[in-house]
C-alpha cells in the first residue's frame, strides 16, 4: 500500500506517564517515537500525575509538549484527556514503558486506507526484567501487557486493540466518550479490559471494525513485580469481572468470542505442558483460568 494515501491525515501520539521511577523508560519511549520513519504531527506526554512528576518531565524533555492532570486518576482518564489536547486525525497510544521499532507507525497506518476501519493495534514483545517465571504460559502474556498465543500471526480484524500499541481515528474516539474512566490500570490498581469495552462501543455506534499488522512491532518492559503469582491471580480475576460486566453491557451476540476461542483452546494447552514435562506451567494455565472464572462469576452478579 502506498503511505501518500496519507498525507492528509495528521498523527499525534500519546505517551502516558505516572511514575518518576519509569523517567529512564519514558525517555525510551519518545526517543523511540521521534525516530519514526513516518514521524507523528504531533507527540503528546500525559502526565497522570501531579505537578511535581510534570516538573521532572518537562526538565527530562524540554522540547515535548506536557500535559498534567494535576493528580492520578488512571490510564483510560489520561489516554482520554491527551486525546481531547491533540488537534489531529489520528491518535496513537504508546505505553510509557515501551520502545517501539522504527516503522511502527507506518505499518499501524497500513489498513486505515479502508474508511471502515476506526483502529489498528500492533504486537507487543515481552521485555522481561527478571528471569521469566516457568509457569508465566505464552497464552497468559496478556496478563503483563504483551502479545500472547492465539492472536492472530497475520494481518487480521479484530474485536480489539491493544491500548498500549494502538492507532485510532480521533473523532470516532471522542465521540463514543473515549475509554471508560472505571476501567483499566489506575496507579498500583490492577485492572484492564477498556480497549474491548471501548472498541465494542465503537462498533456498534459506525458499524467499523478495528485490524491487527503483527508487523507493527513494540518492546514492552515487564516489571519483576509483575512476574509475581500475586499479580498474576490479581490480573486474571479483574479481567474476569470487567469481562462479565462488559456482557451484561453489550446486546452484540459473540461479545465474549475471543474469550470463549481462549477458553477452548486451555485443555490443550495444559495437556501440551504436562507431556513436555512442565508442570509449573501447566499449573499457570490452569490457575490463571480458575481466577478469571471467578471474576466472571463474580462479575456477573453485578
Amino acid at each position: 500500500m502506498d503511505l501518500t494515501d496519507f498525507t492528509g491525515s495528521s498523527i499525534g501520539v500519546l505517551v502516558c506517564t505516572h511514575q518518576a521511577e519509569r523517567l529512564d523508560q519514558l525517555l525510551s519511549a519518545v526517543a523511540s517515537v521521534r525516530g519514526q520513519t513516518w514521524p507523528p504531527d504531533e507527540l503528546l506526554v500525559v502526565v497522570d500525575g501531579d505537578e511535581a512528576l510534570a516538573d521532572v518531565v518537562r526538565t527530562a524533555l524540554p522540547d515535548e509538549k506536557v500535559l498534567c492532570l494535576g493528580r492520578n486518576q488512571g490510564v483510560s482518564v489520561a489516554r482520554t484527556r491527551g486525546a481531547e489536547a491533540l488537534s489531529t486525525d489520528l491518535v496513537v497510544f504508546l505505553d510509557d514503558d515501551a520502545v517501539a521499532e522504527p516503522d511502527w507507525l507506518a505499518v499501524l497506518l497500513r489498513p486505515m486506507a479502508d474508511p471502515q476501519v476506526l483502529g489498528s493495534s500492533g504486537r507487543s514483545l515481552a521485555d522481561f526484567a527478571g528471569p521469566r517465571p516457568g509457569w508465566l504460559a505464552d497464552e497468559f502474556l496478556w496478563v503483563v501487557g504483551c502479545s500472547y498465543r492465539g492472536m492472530p500471526t497475520e494481518p487480521a480484524r479484530v474485536r480489539n486493540f491493544f491500548g498500549g500499541c494502538a492507532l485510532v481515528r480521533r473523532a470516532v474516539f471522542l465521540e463514543v466518550g473515549g475509554f471508560d474512566a472505571t476501567v483499566g490500570h489506575h496507579g498500583n490498581e490492577i485492572g484492564g479490559g477498556e480497549e474491548a469495552d471501548f472498541c465494542l462501543r465503537a462498533t456498534a455506534a459506525t458499524g467499523g471494525v478495528f485490524a491487527f499488522e503483527p508487523e507493527a512491532r513494540i518492546h514492552h518492559r515487564v516489571p519483576v513485580d509483575r512476574l509475581t503469582w500475586g499479580y498474576f491471580a490479581a490480573r486474571c480475576y479483574g479481567e474476569g469481572r470487567m469481562k462479565a460486566r462488559m456482557a451484561r453491557q453489550q446486546e452484540a451476540s459473540g461479545a465474549l468470542g475471543p474469550e470463549t476461542a481462549f477458553a477452548r483452546r486451555m485443555p490443550a494447552a495444559v495437556l501440551t505442558a504436562l507431556l513436555r514435562g512442565r508442570p509449573r506451567r501447566a499449573a499457570g494455565l490452569v490457575l490463571g483460568c480458575v481466577a478469571v472464572l471467578a471474576g466472571l462469576l463474580r462479575g456477573a452478579r453485578g
